[in-house]
């Protein structure tokens, strides 16, 4: 028999027809060749309440208009409404005349004591409602539906933290370190790597030449290449088997720890995402003439809140020696969340088909279960050849998608796995703003709402031109999109997709990836009529 919850007023009711000499729930089936049902206590003074089902929903009929008293018998009336064939009705009636306690009106003792009563069996039957549901996928919920889940071996995936590159650098060379004497034994051949790195400038190279001292000259005898003293054919060397001594100078080796603190900046400090580095790098020279190192970083916060778009990391709390800024220059948006209770229900609910083994919805929830994948699509037959599946997921191990593809599809069935073709976005728009906005806040808010949209895509969903300008005008202050283009970058080629006006288009296997949003705002003008 299924457990069904008794409202807070159903239980005051009943209590305060029990203390007036009533009898409450009395148990009758509805048969539709029968008006009439006898009660079983008489006499019968009045009938209180009467409660059924009508189309599987319970129902208060109504004395007068569905039933009416007969005697010591309930009578069903021709016109009113009738519960449910062959269902359980109930009766709510009182018997006799009224002894003891009568005065069950509002503020009255006996009423005040039943309704504190009632309050507290009410909780309880909420707290029994849910243990009932706690124990069917249908209507369980966290914890519990854990642990109905792992019934079917099926267990919620956990959040994964934001992972991406940060760039540690200064504008200006570090300083100078001096070497002195560094040895080296000439062994015939051109080239010697000296032992600390970066090398700046050679100062002097000394040594033997035909067993007497002698300072061997830069540009004539040698000359320095990267970090290494190369011979010059035409120049002089030292004697062969012997040592030669170099003197030179090297830039201080500035070294990014692991564990390094950075974050996004916030006025308030709880408000600011913290990273952390995973690797020791040490910054080198770039060709545009400053020294960077391009580090691994994790966020301290697991899920989608440790998500940032580029530019937003800034910050060092505990600022390194040698370190003029940091920024991450990419997006960094691969924060994934713990499963919610509606994406582990489904999964659950299919699990008996994974175990089958037979359709495309179970190779979909098993990849899907694999930590990290964010989107997938399936294609039957792709080139029109029976028995082979494509399926092209974003995110998630590629060895751990393999393995649970190979688990999971059915026999004689080809799955050929594959990456979505990434398309780069680039967008770029004008907003006229309403008289008194804030152009920063309001520039913030349009970048922050499309980048938003964007990294929400699907594989295969098109980029629509009319959504990104909805997303626009949803920011407060937004008066007109003036102008909008978008950018939309292929792998392996060289021109980009333009659009000022239509949709751009994504393939079913390809994925839209955001990368540059670039808002410009302009200020209210008073517009002609």
């Amino acid at each position: 028999m299924a457990f069904r919850r008794r409202s807070y007023e159903e239980t005051r009711d009943s209590i305060l027809a029990q203390i007036t000499k009533g009898v409450v729930n009395e148990r009758h089936v509805y048969d539709a060749f029968q008006t009439k049902y006898r009660l079983e206590n008489t006499p019968v003074r009045e009938i209180v309440k009467v409660d059924g089902l009508v189309g599987g929903t319970t129902m208060t009929f109504s004395e007068g208009s569905d039933y009416r008293l007969a005697g010591d018998m309930l009578e069903w009336l021709l016109d009113g409404t009738k519960p449910d064939e062959k269902t359980v009705f109930f009766v709510n009636y009182t018997i006799g005349e009224p002894q003891g306690l009568t005065d069950v009106n509002p503020g009255s003792a006996v009423r005040t004591i039943v309704e504190a009563v009632s309050r507290e069996m009410d909780f309880l039957y909420a707290q029994l409602n849910y243990v009932y549901e706690a124990g069917f996928i249908d209507t369980a919920t966290g914890s519990s539906l854990d642990l109905v889940a792992s019934i079917l071996g099926v267990q919620r995936k956990s959040a994964d933290p934001a992972t991406g590159l940060i760039t540690f650098g200064r504008n200006t060379d570090p300083g100078d370190i001096s070497i002195e004497q560094e040895a080296h034994l000439q062994d015939g051949r051109n080239s010697y790597a000296l032992k600390n790195t970066p090398v700046k400038q050679i100062v002097k190279i000394e040594g033997n030449l035909e067993e007497s001292a002698y300072e061997f000259k830069q540009g004539t005898d040698y000359t320095l290449v990267g970090n290494n003293v190369e011979w010059l054919a035409e120049g002089k060397r030292p004697d062969p088997d012997s040592t030669f001594y170099v003197n030179y100078l090297t830039y201080e080796l500035i070294t990014i720890p692991a564990g390094t603190s950075i974050s996004t900046y916030a006025r308030r400090t709880e408000d600011a995402k913290i990273f952390e580095t995973t690797d020791e790098k040490v910054l080198k020279r770039t060709p545009q003439g400053r020294w960077e190192a391009i580090v691994p970083i994790k966020a301290m916060e697991s899920g989608k809140a440790g998500n940032v778009f580029a530019g937003s990391i800034v910050v060092m709390p505990q600022p390194l020696v040698g370190v003029e800024y940091v920024i991450n220059r990419g997006d960094i948006l691969t924060g994934v969340d713990a499963e919610s209770d509606k994406e582990l229900r489904e999964r659950a609910k299919h699990a008996l088909e994974v175990a089958g083994k037979a359709t495309f919805s179970s190779l979909e929830s098993a990849v899907k279960g694999v930590e990290g994948v964010t989107s997938i699509l399936i294609e039957d037959m792709p080139d029109g050849v029976l028995g082979v599946v494509k399926i092209i997921v974003q995110g998630g191990s590629p060895e751990d998608i393999q393995r649970v593809i190979d688990e999971t599809r059915a026999a004689g069935i080809r799955v050929e796995f594959t990456r979505p073709g990434i398309v780069n976005i680039d967008i770029d728009l004008t907003v006229d703003l309403v008289k008194g906005a804030v152009p920063s806040r309001v520039e913030k808010e349009v970048e922050s709402k499309i980048r938003s949209y964007l990294s929400e895509m699907d594989i295969g969903d098109d980029i629509v031109y009319n959504k990104i300008v909805n997303t626009a005008f949803s920011v407060e202050g937004v008066y007109d999109v003036s102008e909008l283009t978008i950018n939309a970058y292929r792998e392996d080629v060289e021109e980009a997709v333009q659009s000022t006006r239509e949709n751009i288009e994504i393939r079913a296997d390809e994925m839209a990836l955001v990368r540059e949003v670039n808002v410009l705002v302009r200020p209210f003008e008073r517009r002609g009529v």
